[in-house]
């Protein structure tokens, strides 16, 4: 590397290791020997995570106060996940955003998961159901 900028050959190095070439191919390739191969390969696995790791940086944008109004209209987690297009990790994120701003209580957001008498009295029903078409 000169001047801070990788050489073309780096370049190449690097998009070689990111294509999942071999180690032996990419040995005999650029012609290094094993320790400075591995220790090259290294540094590459490096700057592709670090890249990797900017790329994924790039968050989704939701509407707090919609978010919230889903929330305590009762919406369930598959439905806000759908809604949003988040992924179950994204939601649990969003979750301690609004909890961490204080647009939420941890109490309050965990009450929307609490089971009523009716659900319980219905899974039973629905249970039973089950049971007579299995006989």
């Amino acid at each position: 590397m000169r001047n801070g900028q990788p050489s073309i050959r780096a370049r190449e190095f690097l998009s070689d290791v990111r294509a999942g070439v071999s180690d032996s191919i990419l040995q005999q390739k650029y012609a290094l020997p094993p320790k400075r191969f591995y220790v090259y390969k290294a540094m590459a696995l490096d700057i592709i995570a670090k890249q990797n790791a900017e790329q994924s940086k790039d968050r989704k944008k939701i509407n707090a106060k919609r978010f919230l109004a889903d929330i305590r209209c009762g919406m369930d987690d598959d439905a806000l996940m759908m809604k949003y297009d988040l992924l179950p990790r994204h939601l649990q994120n969003a979750f301690r955003q609004i909890i961490s701003a204080g647009l939420i209580t941890p109490l309050e957001l965990s009450n929307r998961l609490k089971i009523t008498k009716s659900q319980v009295r219905e899974a039973f029903v629905e249970m039973g159901k089950a049971v007579r078409e299995l006989d």
